[in-house]
């Protein structure tokens, strides 16, 4: 990937996002994406530490990131990821929904996510830290 040139906007669309971004690095064709979205386990981190881990190409930007997230484990077994923060929690919002290649098939799934800052008490602990 090329220095960005003047007026670059990372605005990618869904299927691009699936097809393209996603496709090649599970495939691990393109070393370079993590440029333009790495891999960050966001359920580590509360929103506003987000923009600092953004990919470099898209640093500055305020309106949207990007980014790779690994499944945890216990999620890859059916259950529930942990989503705890030290100030709150991600909360998926909504339905799941479908990303639909150029040609109308379902390619991908999507989740909207939002972070709730509140006090948890979990298991006697704190934030659950």
């Amino acid at each position: 990937m090329e220095d960005r040139p003047p007026g670059f906007r990372f605005y990618p669309t869904e299927d691009e996002l699936v097809s393209f971004y996603l496709h090649n690095k599970l495939e691990g064709r393109r070393q370079d994406l993590h440029r333009v979205i790495p891999v960050v386990d966001i359920y580590d981190y509360n929103p506003w530490d987000l923009p600092q881990f953004a990919g470099e190409l898209c640093q500055g930007y305020t309106e949207q990131w990007f980014f790779f997230i690994p499944r945890q484990e216990k999620e890859t077994r059916g259950g529930r990821p942990n989503r705890l923060t030290a100030f709150g929690y991600w909360k998926a919002t909504g339905s799941p929904g479908s990303v639909f290649s150029d040609n109308n098939r379902i390619i991908g799934m999507k989740k909207t996510m939002v972070s709730t800052q509140e006090e948890l008490q979990v298991e006697g602990r704190l934030n659950g830290r």
